[in-house]
C-alpha cells in the first residue's frame, strides 16, 4: 500500500472511530432520556389524577360538614315547631299499625295508644297531598324531610307515625320502624343513641336511601323513658352541585372522575357515573380485558385506607388494568386513583387512559429524535468530509443539545453510578457558577461549596432511588432563595441502575404562599381579638359600675357599638372572601333601588365611627332608580367611608359627591388624611393588602377595597384611586344606568 494511502487510512480511522462511537453513545443517552422523560410524563400524570381524586375528597368532606351542619340547624328549627304545638302526649283510645321492617321489609301487627301533639292526634295519613301535623311544618320552614317516631317496645324499635319521607310508591312512610338490631344482629347506632338519651347526627339509613340525619329522643312526662324521636334528615345525593362539579371534571384528555358504594347494598353500584349515564347500576362484577375483576379491586383498596391522622388528607391508592371500549379494538391501559370517603362509604375515583398522554411523550420524544438524526447524518458527514467537517456538525450537535437543555427552566445534574457529574444544564450551571466542561466526570464535591447543600446531596445520592427531596436556600440576586431538590433513578437497557438525575427548582414562590396563609391567619386573629378585648373591658367596666353616670355609659356604649361594628365588618369580608375563594362568587339580588338613598342612610354609619369628622353630602336633586343589591352597594359606601375615617386619624372633612355623568352614576368620596403613595395606591386593591409604615398602619383584615372592587363590577360599574400622600385619598365609584331611570 502507497504511504498515501496510509496516511489517509490512518487520519480516517480516527474520525470513524471517533464517529462510531459519537453516534452509539448518542443513541444510548437518547434511549436513556426517552425513558427518563416517559417515566417523568408517567409520573406526572399519576400525580395529577391522585391530586385529583385527593381534591374531590376534600370537596366531599366540605359538603358533607356544610349539609350535616344545616340538618342541625333542620332539628333545632324541627324542636321549636313541636314544642309550639304542643305537649307530646298518648291517649287512651289504642291504634292498631302494620309495622314495616325498613330493612328487611318484614311486618308485624302492633297496637299501640295514639300519640297526641297539643292534644291532637297525629293519625294514620299516607296521602303527602293531605297535610301532617308537625312535620310539614318543619318541611315549609327549612325544607327536607321530618319523621315523628313513637317507641314501639321495650327492645326500643321506633316506629314513623308522623313523616313526610316517601316511600318507593310515592306515599308517605308512616308504618315503617327503625329495628333495635340491624339485620346483621349488630345494634343500630341511631336507636342506641336515643335509647341512651343522647342524639345522633350523620349519616344513615331511611325507609329506602341514605341521608344525612339529625335524631334526638322524645321524653315521657317523668322525663325519666324515652318514648320516641324526633327526626331530619337530607338525602346523601342531594347535594347537587357537588354531583355537577364531581361529573364536571376531566382527567387528561378524556378521563372522568367517578364514585361508587364502599360496602353494603351500594357496594359497586355507580353513585356517580360519566355523564351521569349509568347512576345506579351495579357494576362489581365488571371484569377489564384480562378477565381481572378490577371494581372489586378499586374498592378493596380504596377500603384499606386511612386517613392520615392529623394533616386532613386522604391517602390515595393507583390501580392500573386494560379496557376495551367496545369488541374489537386493541384494549387500552387505564389507571385510577382511588380513594375512600368514610362518612359517606364512597369510593372515589380517577381515571385516566394512558394513551391521552402519548402525544406529550411523543413531543418531548421529538427533539431526542431529531437529535439522533443529526448524529447519525453528522457521523456520516464526519466520515466523508474530514475533521473540520466533523468539527463543524459536532458543534450543531452540541448547539442543539443544549438548546433542549436551556428550554428546561429547572437545574438539572445528571451523575453516573460513581457520583460523577454526567451533565449541568444552563440552570445548574448558573446555580453552581461553574461549566459543565470543567467539572465533567468529576466527584459533586467538585461544585458543592457549602457543606451543609453538599452532606444533603450527597445523602440523597447514596440512596440510590427517586422521590428523594431536600430543601436548601441560596443567595440570588441579592436575595435568599428557597431552593429543592428531587432525585430520579436512571436504569440502563438492562434496567440497572445507570445514574441519577436530580432536579433543583426555585420553591421561593410556593413558600410565600404559606407564608401568606399563615400571616392571614395571625392578622385574621388579632383583628379579631383587638375589639373582643375591647368589648369584653367595656362591658366589665359597665358591669362594675356602681352608679348610673348617662354619660360614661353613653361613651361606654358608642365605643362598645363602634367594636361591634368593626366586628361584623371583618366576618362579612372573611365570609365574603371565602364564598370567592370557593368558586360562588359574590350574591348579587337586584332590585330597583334609590342609589341616592343607600348614599345617605350609608353616611349615618359613617358619623357614628366618629364623633371628629365632618361629613359633606352633595347628591343629584332627583332620585336615581337603579337594578342594584341594596345591602352590597351600601357595603362598598360604608367601607369608602370607613378607609376616610380610619385614614384621616385627627379628624377632618371627608366628602361624598354623587351626579350622573355620561350615562353612568359617578360616585366620590374624598379626605383630607394621610393619602398614600403611588406603590400603596397600585395596590390598593389586593386581597389582604394593608399600607404597613408607621405612618400608615391600621387595623384591618385587608380585604374591604378588594371585596368593593369585586362588588362594584359585579354590577357592571368601576372603581379607582386617586391619593397623594400627606394630602388625601379620591375614591371614583361608577355604576351603569341602563335599566335605571331618573325620577
Amino acid at each position: 500500500m502507497r504511504i498515501g494511502a496510509k496516511i489517509t487510512g490512518m487520519a480516517v480511522l480516527p474520525i470513524v472511530v471517533t464517529s462510531v462511537v459519537i453516534l452509539v453513545i448518542a443513541l444510548y443517552q437518547k434511549e436513556v432520556l426517552e425513558e427518563f422523560f416517559s417515566r417523568a410524563v408517567e409520573e406526572q400524570a399519576q400525580d395529577e389524577a391522585q391530586k385529583i381524586a385527593r381534591n374531590v375528597y376534600l370537596l366531599c368532606r366540605s359538603a358533607q360538614e356544610s349539609v350535616q351542619n344545616t340538618v342541625d340547624a333542620n332539628l333545632r328549627v324541627a324542636e321549636d315547631v313541636l314544642r309550639d304545638s304542643g305537649r307530646v302526649s298518648f291517649g287512651r283510645e289504642p291504634v292498631a299499625w302494620t309495622a314495616v321492617n325498613q330493612f328487611t321489609h318484614k311486618t308485624q301487627g302492633v297496637v299501640l295508644p295514639r300519640m297526641l301533639v297539643g292534644g291532637r292526634w297525629l293519625g294514620q295519613g299516607k296521602d303527602l297531598r293531605k297535610p301532617s301535623l308537625v312535620v310539614d311544618d318543619v318541611k315549609k320552614l327549612v325544607g327536607g324531610t321530618a319523621t315523628i317516631f313513637q317507641r314501639m317496645n321495650e327492645a326500643g324499635d321506633m316506629l314513623r307515625v308522623a313523616t313526610n319521607v316517601k316511600n318507593v310508591d310515592g306515599s308517605r312512610a308512616i308504618g315503617t320502624y327503625i329495628p333495635a338490631l340491624n339485620p346483621d344482629g349488630t345494634a343500630n347506632p341511631v336507636i342506641a343513641a336515643l335509647l341512651r338519651g343522647g342524639s345522633f347526627r350523620g349519616r344513615a339509613y331511611v325507609v329506602n336511601d341514605w341521608y344525612v340525619t339529625a335524631y334526638r329522643p322524645i321524653w315521657d312526662e317523668t322525663g325519666k323513658r324515652v318514648v320516641g324521636a324526633l327526626y331530619v334528615g337530607v338525602k346523601q345525593e342531594n347535594v347537587g352541585s357537588l354531583r355537577k362539579g364531581i361529573m364536571d371534571i376531566v382527567v387528561g384528555k378524556s378521563g372522568y372522575v367517578f364514585v361508587v358504594g364502599g360496602s353494603g347494598e351500594q357496594r359497586g353500584r355507580y353513585i356517580i357515573s360519566h355523564r351521569g349515564e349509568r347512576d345506579g347500576e351495579n357494576v362489581l362484577s365488571a371484569v377489564d380485558a384480562e378477565g381481572r375483576p378490577f371494581v372489586q379491586e378499586m374498592i378493596n383498596k380504596a377500603l384499606s385506607l386511612k386517613d392520615r391522622a392529623g394533616d386532613g388528607f386522604a391517602d390515595i391508592a393507583s390501580v392500573h388494568h386494560p379496557w376495551r371500549d367496545a369488541p374489537g379494538p386493541s384494549p387500552r391501559q387505564k389507571t385510577a386513583a382511588v380513594t375512600y370517603f368514610a362518612p359517606w362509604d364512597w369510593v372515589i375515583g380517577a381515571s385516566y387512559y394512558d394513551s391521552d398522554f402519548s402525544e406529550a411523550r411523543r413531543r418531548m420524544a421529538a427533539p431526542l429524535h431529531t437529535m439522533a438524526k443529526w448524529v447519525a447524518v453528522a457521523s456520516l458527514v464526519m466520515i466523508l468530509l474530514s475533521l473540520p467537517a466533523g468539527y463543524l456538525v459536532a458543534r450543531g450537535i452540541r448547539n442543539r443539545i443544549n438548546s433542549v437543555l436551556r428550554s428546561v427552566s429547572d437545574a438539572l445534574v445528571v451523575t453516573d453510578i460513581h457520583d460523577r457529574i454526567v451533565l449541568l444544564n444552563p440552570a445548574a450551571e448558573s446555580l453552581f457558577k461553574t461549566r459543565t466542561k470543567k467539572v465533567r466526570h468529576r466527584s459533586v464535591v467538585d461544585i458543592i461549596e457549602n457543606t451543609v447543600l453538599l452532606q444533603l446531596f450527597t445523602d440523597a445520592l447514596a440512596q440510590r432511588r427517586s422521590g428523594i427531596t431536600f430543601d436548601f436556600e441560596v443567595e440570588r440576586e441579592a436575595k435568599r432563595r428557597a431552593m429543592r431538590g428531587q432525585t430520579l433513578i436512571m436504569e440502563g437497557e438492562a434496567g440497572g441502575f445507570a445514574g441519577m438525575v436530580t432536579i433543583i427548582r426555585d420553591v421561593t414562590g410556593e413558600h410565600e404562599v404559606e407564608r401568606l396563609k399563615s400571616d392571614f391567619i395571625s392578622m385574621a386573629a388579632h383583628e379579631l381579638g383587638t375589639p373582643l378585648a375591647a368589648i369584653v373591658g367595656y362591658s366589665e367596666m359597665l358591669l362594675q359600675q356602681q352608679t348610673y353616670d348617662p354619660a360614661f355609659f353613653r361613651e361606654a356604649l358608642t365605643y362598645l357599638n363602634t367594636k361591634a361594628w368593626g366586628l361584623s365588618r371583618i366576618v362579612d369580608e372573611i365570609l365574603d372572601l371565602n364564598r370567592i375563594e370557593s368558586g360562588s362568587g359574590l350574591p348579587v339580588h337586584r332590585e330597583k333601588c334609590d342609589v341616592n338613598e343607600i348614599v345617605r342612610e350609608s353616611l349615618t354609619y359613617g358619623r357614628n365611627l366618629s364623633r371628629i369628622h365632618s361629613f359633606l353630602l352633595e347628591l343629584p336633586d332627583t332620585s336615581v332608580m337603579l337594578w342594584v343589591d341594596r345591602q352590597k352597594i351600601a357595603q362598598v359606601v360604608e367601607n369608602l367611608l370607613s378607609n376616610a375615617v380610619k385614614f384621616t386619624p385627627g379628624g377632618g372633612v371627608i366628602d361624598i359627591r354623587a351626579e350622573v355623568v355620561e350615562g353612568r352614576y359617578r360616585l366620590l368620596v374624598e379626605d383630607n388624611g394621610i393619602g398614600m403613595t403611588p406603590e400603596e395606591t397600585s395596590k390598593v386593591f389586593d386581597k389582604f393588602y394593608r399600607a404597613d409604615s408607621s405612618t400608615t398602619a391600621k387595623e384591618g383584615t385587608g380585604l374591604g377595597m378588594s371585596i368593593v372592587k369585586l362588588i362594584v363590577e359585579a354590577h357592571g360599574g368601576s372603581v379607582w384611586v386617586e391619593s397623594e400622600q400627606g394630602t388625601g385619598t379620591r375614591v371614583y365609584v361608577t355604576l351603569p344606568l341602563e335599566g335605571g331611570e331618573l325620577a
